[in-house]
């Protein structure tokens, strides 16, 4: 699965230098930090100084913990050049990150996906939603994190805890992240002030892209009294281009091509032979692109972060927190296709039984890589969004050491992540039965030549049409709250052996809607030759034909505000009635986004903590039992048709408990002199993701895509045995060479996939819903559901070395190299096509290889690093979960170089210089092991120059 990449030529520029900086940088202000014993896992803070400084912290805190983390520190994730807080945590062995925009969204750790990485804010759970394109999964319904919602300026610690101990709440198969803001305890400093100006420059959008962070901390003479604010903002233009195919599909799909065609050494039956629903014939089919075009997005990022911090030392017994967060990330953005629709259309839509294939070829994996056609429908796709995440969580917590030997911690807490998509509108114009159309995939599999066969730049060639064009106005919205409270007890027996015992309440509240056009979305006003030309506007953009590097694409602006698109009434355009009106539970499509999730969990915990002598070693660890009752209402819509033929929208509610015995063990040993030695194991669940327990459905009625999905709230957790065994060697101060294996056999995989292709009619749905939609009751439509899996095993082992050259002669002696690799396997049960026997294969989101490095020099004033992250390909989807006639759907594997500087001009004012994706990676979708492109993107190069500051 890899390809020649098509590299533009680097266009150097100089960033555009940065104003003055405000208040503060929340990582550069901890550079020092107080000695302190956390109340989870032992982790010792140290003091931070300088890049240096922050690797030893995180190693010590590494070779202190009893299960197996991996730490970033403070000034670590302040140099690393980085866009937000995914792109700093995946330098962490076994970490990968999924991209949506040109930077880091979600996680996956060891191989397992975002639903499976719980995140922790300051001590508490908390989920981050945010919305991208279709292609990188939409708006996020599920319980993964999107950490592209928050600068990676406003955090100073960042924890991954790869293995499961009792006191850490359920929940997490791979990993559970901690993110920790900083506090004003943490400095020596009466008074700490630092900040930092940047100025960007992306070579492929050619923006100017500013970034502001800064950072005010105060304390009192006694250290028992502090307040702490910082603040982190930046704005962000990006421009993403490239091919793209919505899939391949069979050529007999959707009543197959014309029956003139004419394919050199096909007949016509072997053209449009039918897949069979079993898979049994898929390997003779020959395949196509179902959407051919290139694309077009802009984004305008904007993103801000406030954190806040008071602390209470009330006595040397008592010590009270209150930590506050609040990020507020807001996108736009606009999307344009030029694209040929008829390959993906059926009959009653004058889609592929109209089309004519004239000439082609056929590579040797039945691909048809070259094809001329007649009457081939061509559309510009024009679809403009508006996304806003407001972020916010509140957190106290209250210690009090009653004796020397017992201490209680208080904690409460609340978060709310409110997503909103108030605009997304999609706009087409449409050219019917264009001839000479044509493809050619032979020189290049994922940047075809298209020959389009007219001027797409001339209005003229261009028409909205009622009953053809479409005009698509949706509104998305997705709320995540949770509130938290636990009282913990800690009970020193001797100073061998700790006692931890207690118990949490959490509440989680998920709720999901979505509005849609009242009628079908082809009801569009048909617009003369002049409005056509009054209210389009051309764009510059790649076309894939040689001859044309522009098109015509609607004003979007001038089309709202002229056609009043978003008045919610039934209007009149053009002496033609236009039903505008937004319905929510009353749509089909939009019924299944109307969901909500009330989720009740209660655990309580034992875990003993001890350090014992055995013979000349001393074993140190803890062992815990944890028992988490969970209790879920979850609501969805259906539509239910009555025996007069009447349909109502009922709610759908189901409501069910289950609780999980959740045993752990955690053990160290430093077996010779700097050598440590780890063995965990331990029960874990993760429960099912947040959309696919609707009870509802949800239905896509377009003549270029039917689908109906359903959710399943019978779903139950995910549950695994997890095994680790690690073996750390600290050769040198701010070294180590680390080896680790693990094994994660999961017993039942919640919410696997399957999907098949049914005519609508075996749907049970009212056969109204297709009321002027031009699809008829024998159309298939994608099936798409959920099921209990069957799991299986996943194996892996890491790699880590870190080592500061100190022995080198000389300036090099300032030299360091990190680097680690992973390796992951997993043996998965799939259901077979259409849910047929089942069938191995990989975990979906799992890399087999991933791996980082990064070489850095540090002296007094200069500072220099560069990091490589790899990630090889993976899976989305396989076996009955794919689609399209298809094995699987999957990521290529990606390459990213980013790099940084800094001088030191004074103590007080360095300057600084970064460089993210030097190679201009691109982002490579594909389907069917045969490596079939479906998207193929980049986002160009960044160039960031500023200045920090300290006081």
């Amino acid at each position: 699965m890899s390809h020649p990449i098509h590299r533009r030529s680097p266009v150097l520029a100089l960033a555009i230098a940065a104003l003055c900086a405000g208040a503060a940088h929340a990582q550069e202000a901890s550079q020092t930090a107080d000695t302190s014993v956390g109340s989870e896992g032992g982790l010792e803070e140290v003091v931070v100084t300088g890049f240096r400084g922050s690797v030893n912290a995180a190693q010590d805190e590494k070779r202190a913990a009893s299960g197996v983390v991996d730490v970033i520190k403070a000034e670590d994730i302040a140099d690393f050049p980085d866009n937000n807080l995914a792109e700093s945590i995946q330098r962490v062995p076994g970490v990968a990150i999924s991209r949506d925009g040109g930077e880091g969204r979600s996680l996956s750790v060891r191989g397992l996906g975002p639903d499976f990485t719980r995140v922790r804010i300051n001590g508490m759970e908390a989920v981050a939603t945010t919305g991208g394109a279709d292609a990188n999964g939409g708006v996020n319904r599920g319980r993964g994190f999107d950490f592209n919602v928050f600068a990676s300026e406003l955090f100073n610690s960042i924890t991954v805890r790869k293995t499961a101990s009792a006191d850490v709440e359920e929940g997490s198969l791979g990993a559970t992240v901690d993110l920790q803001t900083a506090r004003p305890l943490d400095f020596t400093d009466q008074w700490v002030m630092a900040g930092s100006a940047q100025g960007g420059y992306n070579d492929l959008s050619e923006s100017t892209d500013p970034r502001l962070a800064g950072l005010l901390s105060w304390q009192n003479e006694a250290s028992t009294l502090g307040a702490l604010v910082s603040v982190a903002w930046s704005q962000r233009d990006v421009l993403e281009e490239g091919h793209s195919t919505v899939r391949w599909g069979p050529s007999g799909a959707n009543g197959g091509f014309n029956a003139a065609s004419t394919l050199p050494g096909y007949s016509i039956a072997q053209i449009n032979a039918s897949p069979a629903g079993n898979g049994g014939n898929w390997d003779q089919l020959l395949y196509h692109p179902r959407i051919p075009r290139y694309d077009n997005w802009q984004y305008e990022i904007e993103r801000l972060g406030v954190t806040g911090s008071l602390q209470w030392r009330a006595s040397d017994r008592a010590m009270l927190t209150i930590d506050a967060l609040y990020s507020n990330a807001q996108t736009s953005r606009a999307e344009n296709y030029i694209e040929a629709l008829s390959f993906s259309r059926t009959a009653s839509a004058g889609g592929k039984p109209f089309t004519i294939i004239r000439d082609g070829a056929v590579n040797a994996q039945n691909e048809l890589v070259y094809g001329v056609f007649d009457d081939v429908d061509m559309r510009i796709e024009s679809r403009y969004d508006e996304l806003e995440t407001q972020f916010q969580q509140y957190t106290a917590a209250f210690e009090y050491q009653f004796t020397d030997s017992f201490k209680t911690t208080a904690f409460v807490g609340h978060s709310q992540s409110a997503f909103s998509n108030p605009v997304q509108t999609t706009i087409t114009l449409d050219r019917a039965n264009s001839d000479g159309y044509s493809w050619d995939y032979r020189a290049n599999s994922r940047e075809p030549v298209i020959n389009l066969g007219f001027d797409p730049t001339d209005p003229a060639a261009w028409t909205m049409t009622n009953g053809v064009s479409d005009l698509r106005i949706r509104r998305n919205y997705a709320d995540n709250e949770f509130t938290s409270t636990k009282l913990v007890a800690d009970w020193t027996i001797v100073p061998e052996l700790r006692v931890s015992f207690g118990g949490e309440a959490r509440k989680f509240e998920y709720d999901s809607r979505e509005y849609r056009r009242a009628v079908a979305e082809t009801q569009t006003p048909t617009l003369t030759a002049d409005q056509l030309s009054s209210l389009t506007m051309t764009l510059s953009a790649l076309t894939g034909d040689p001859n044309y590097g522009s098109y015509v694409i609607p004003n979007y602006d001038a089309m709202v505000s002229q056609l009043n698109l978003y008045c919610d009434c039934v209007t009149t355009i053009n002496g033609q009635s236009i039903d505008l009106r937004m319905y929510g539970i009353e749509n089909a499509t939009a019924r299944s986004n109307w969901a909500s999730v009330t989720e009740d969990a209660y655990a309580g915990f034992v875990q003993a903590n001890f350090e014992v002598p055995v013979g000349p070693i001393t074993l140190r660890g803890d062992v815990g039992l944890r028992y988490a009752r969970t209790k879920q209402d979850t609501l969805g819509y259906a539509a239910i048709t009555n025996p007069n033929g009447s349909v109502d929208i009922s709610p759908l509610r189901v409501e069910r408990e289950y609780g999980n015995w959740l045993p752990s063990l955690n053990l160290a040993a430093e077996l010779v002199q700097d050598v440590v030695v780890r063995f965990s194991a331990a029960k874990v669940i993760t429960r099912p993701t947040l959309a696919s327990l609707s009870p509802g459905g949800s239905l896509t009625i377009l003549p270029s895509n039917r689908v109906y999905n359903t959710g399943n709230p019978f779903l139950d957790p995910t549950k695994a045995t997890n095994l680790d065994l690690a073996a750390e060697w600290y050769f040198a101060p701010g070294s180590m060479l680390s080896v680790g294996l693990f094994q994660k056999d999961i017993s039942t995989l919640s919410g696997t996939s399957i999907a098949d292709s049914v005519p609508f009619s075996s749907l049970g749905l009212p056969a109204s819903l297709l009321n002027g939609t031009n699809v008829q009751p024998g159309d298939l439509f994608e099936y798409r559901r959920v099921v209990n899996g069957e799991g299986g095993k996943i194996n892996g082992f890491e790699l880590n070395y870190q080592h500061q050259l100190r022995f080198l002669p000389g300036f090099l002696s300032n030299l360091g190299v990190l680097a680690n690799y992973t390796y992951v396997d997993a043996d998965i049960e799939y259901p077979g096509p259409g849910g047929s026997a089942p069938v191995s294969g990989p975990l979906t989101n799992l890399s087999k290889d991933s791996a980082n490095g990064t070489l850095f020099y540090e002296d007094d004033r200069l500072s220099l690093r560069g990091s490589v992250s790899y990630r090889s390909g993976y899976v989305t989807a396989f076996a009955g979960g794919a689609r399209e006639s298809s094995s699987e759907e999957g990521v290529n594997s990606s390459l990213t170089v980013d790099a940084s500087a800094s001088y030191k001009v004074t103590d007080a004012l360095s300057i600084t210089l970064e460089a993210l994706n030097l190679t201009d990676e691109f982002q490579d979708f594909y389907i069917d092991t045969d490596d079939r492109v479906v998207l193929y993107h980049n986002t160009g190069r960044q160039y960031y120059f500023g200045a920090r500051v300290r006081f």
